[in-house]
């Protein structure tokens, strides 16, 4: 589902729970949740609204600089520009993986988005159907479908529990912008029933791997849906190229029916491949 609270204006998330919609699977769909992508959007634009209706706001231009209008001759080596804000400063240091299974995850789904055009359809992280019924790794393909990844929020069996002092590792938030720039969308997914929405929206906002309000939030809507339902309903909408979770039932309810280890190793070529095991994104903060 797609909300989440957020500081005037308002942010995608607080818009569409006050459309009145209690979820909704991915921001494409239409009705009010496309408009709720349409309003940062428009205020990008410079569009303010007057009496109900949209008039595109001027942008004003920069004054000329004091020294500029005096013609006062600047020291050698010196040059006017007309920049009205520092630029970000050069030199940055890399992103810092203290998880392997998080840079694989990464470094994967950037090579699968980037191979999409030259190869064609993609294939989808889960499993199809005939996979699970054959317990062979087959997965489904993607036709003309937006690139996605799906993050599992929940520690284990339990459902996400947001407190103050969770955290995430801080080099998720950036590594997951460079892959917003790149194309792929960031799904979210937990088995926190729906009508906590505004708390695992607040929980994505504040430790900034969702800084926008934007990214699909997947939550459950009722005792009789599983995370299963969910996963396969969002790949019918964009093409969920990794997923990463804390266990293998976060990539397939299969997991859960296994007799065995035996039966696990079947489909052990896909972790690495589409599946990665990771710490969970949200945990709490360590003490001190």
């Amino acid at each position: 589902m797609i909300a989440a609270p957020g500081n005037p204006p308002l942010s995608p998330r607080r818009w569409l729970l006050q459309c009145g919609a209690a979820l909704a699977i991915l921001p494409m769909l239409g009705g009010c949740v496309a408009a709720a992508i349409m309003v940062p959007t428009m205020a990008g634009m410079g569009y303010i609204f007057t009496n109900g209706k949209r008039v595109r706001a001027a942008t004003p231009r920069p004054e000329p600089s004091a020294l500029a209008q005096r013609g006062t001759a600047l020291p050698p080596g010196v040059t006017l520009t007309e920049l009205t804000e520092l630029p970000p400063p050069s030199g940055l240091q890399p992103v810092v993986f203290t998880d392997p299974g998080w840079r694989a995850f990464f470094a994967y789904a950037h090579d699968r988005a980037a191979s999409l055009a030259a190869e064609g359809p993609a294939q989808s992280a889960l499993l199809a159907p005939q996979g699970a019924v054959s317990m062979r790794p087959d997965r489904r393909s993607c036709e003309d479908r937006t690139p996605a990844v799906l993050i599992d929020l929940d520690p284990g069996d339990a459902a996400l529990a947001d407190t103050p002092g969770t955290v995430a590792p801080p080099y998720l938030a950036p590594e997951l912008d460079r892959l917003r720039q790149a194309g792929v969308m960031v799904v979210w997914i937990s088995q926190t029933p729906a009508d906590a929405v505004g708390a695992v929206g607040e929980a994505l906002l504040r430790t900034g791997l969702d800084p926008t309000g934007r990214d699909p939030l997947l939550l459950i809507r009722g005792p009789q849906q599983r995370k299963q339902m969910l996963r396969e309903a969002a790949n019918r909408d964009v093409c969920l190229l990794a997923i990463a979770g804390d266990e293998r039932s976060d990539f397939d309810e299969l997991f859960d029916y296994l007799r065995g280890p035996p039966d696990a190793t079947l489909f052990e070529t896909l972790i690495g491949s589409g599946w990665f095991l990771v710490p969970p994104p949200l945990a709490p903060s360590p003490a001190p």
